[in-house]
């Protein structure tokens, strides 16, 4: 008897005094499909008024779908939910990515509830599969000086001292019980230095700690304080900008200096924005290093999105990291539109094939992950979600495919959108990696 495989998908937005209302999404196929095999995939609209009664299906309500393939729309429709599942076959005959979107409607308009935050949230689920991502193809090829340019960029590096300055931050009373946080900021080549906050345990002998280095999603925002682990923890500004700020600050960067950021310079490798963010990202790096409480052994890189990108970056140019965690990460596939069989790029989504500037596929082709993941070589776990439009997850698995590392592990959330895709296996390994395990 054939093994059905079932993969279930509720999103879930609590409302506050409402009804929670859910999408219920399954497959009767794998996430991983081969060309010319159809999938079933069945959705069901579930409800409850308050979180102590279980969750009941909803019928009579009107529900927008849309089927897509390679991120191109093949079909679109409504459908009322009824005691039975809707029912969806989806089939692709070429390697890629399907999926299926659909929308809860309140009359002619998407209907909306409060989240756990009191934000209005349209109410949404989904599902995808990848079809024979093996064979998937890059758009672009990887220069031929590509070692030789980030090679360069080290001895810039190299060249440039660090000067750091530690500022003693003010964290809440039960970190500062256990940990001295500093705000630093290091001497970095460009126009900006690295900005970040670090704690460190508080009477930690010398060569006695791990390190793990924290990387940001896209945004504009201050550096966080970190807790909870055995370690040095660092947190890097993703634009080198002052930390501790207020709202107001940010806000103004946003849509100041800081505005449409991920395509400024995109034209040069040498004035693309991405080369200052990575320059500063080394940097970190160099100057955990050089902490005089770091063991020499343990260097962990992590982050979500631009930061999971960083992190892939990061374990390619600097050989002593030791684990990567990224969750769903950026930078990458950015010629997915130039490809054979042409595919939704990478964030930031750089170009897409009527708008491909030579001088820009070349320039971004020196910070594509798909090239820094073949030479990585530590540990690595990455997660992707399948209705993820942001970060899809055919760069994802470009990624996965190219690295080197002996041991990689790839969790893949067949409903998960950018946003709901938990590092929960990644983060098990790396609290295992920091107690020395």
């Amino acid at each position: 008897m054939k093994k059905i495989v079932l993969f279930l998908f509720t999103a879930a937005f609590l409302a506050l005094g409402a009804t929670e209302y859910k999408f219920e999404i399954k497959s009767d196929k794998h996430w991983k499909m081969k060309a010319g095999e159809t999938a079933t995939f069945t959705v069901q609209l579930l409800a409850r008024e308050n979180k102590k009664e279980p969750f009941k299906v909803v019928t009579g309500r009107k529900v927008g779908f849309l089927y897509s393939e390679n991120d191109v729309t093949k079909n679109k429709g409504f459908f009322t939910t009824g005691e039975k599942p809707f029912e969806y076959k989806a089939k692709m005959d070429i390697p890629g990515w399907i999926q299926l979107r659909c929308t809860l409607y309140d009359g002619k308009k998407i209907a909306t509830q409060k989240d756990r935050y009191g934000a209005m949230r349209q109410i949404i689920g989904g599902i995808g599969a990848l079809v024979e991502p093996e064979k998937l193809q890059i758009g672009v090829e990887e220069p031929a000086d590509f070692d030789a340019f980030w090679k360069s960029q080290r001895e810039l590096l190299d060249k440039t001292p660090m000067k750091p300055v530690l500022t003693p931050a003010k964290p809440s009373a039960s970190v500062a019980k256990n940990y001295n946080v500093w705000d630093v900021q290091i001497n970095c080549p460009g126009t900006r230095p690295v900005s970040a906050y670090m704690s460190i345990p508080r009477n930690a002998k010398p060569k006695s700690l791990p390190a793990i280095v924290y990387y940001h999603a896209a945004g504009v925002r201050s550096s966080y304080i970190c807790a909870g682990h055995n370690a040095i923890l660092f947190n890097v500004n993703a634009h080198g900008i002052p930390n501790g700020q207020s709202k107001e600050y940010y806000e103004k960067m946003r849509f100041g200096a800081l505005k449409n950021y991920p395509r400024i310079g995109k034209e040069s490798r040498d004035t693309i924005y991405f080369r200052g963010m990575f320059l500063r990202m080394l940097r970190s790096l160099d100057y955990v290093k050089s902490r005089p409480e770091w063991n020499g052994k343990v260097l962990v890189v992590t982050g979500g999105s631009m930061g999971g990108g960083q992190s892939i970056a990061a374990a390619a140019l600097d050989p002593q990291v030791t684990l990567v965690v990224a969750g769903v990460p950026a930078i990458g596939d950015h010629g997915g539109n130039l490809a054979k069989i042409p595919r939704r790029p990478g964030w930031p989504q750089f170009y897409y094939a009527k708008t491909a500037a030579p001088e820009v596929t070349k320039a971004t082709s020196y910070y594509d992950n798909i090239f820094f993941a073949r030479r990585v070589k530590c540990e690595v776990f990455l997660t992707t979600g399948l209705i993820d439009r942001t970060c899809p997850p055919t760069s994802v698995y470009l990624y996965y495919m190219n690295l080197k590392s002996a041991k990689k592990d790839l969790d893949v959330f067949p409903c998960g959108e950018h946003n709901g895709c938990p590092t929960t296996k990644g983060y098990k390994r790396l609290r295992e990696v920091i107690a020395g395990k």
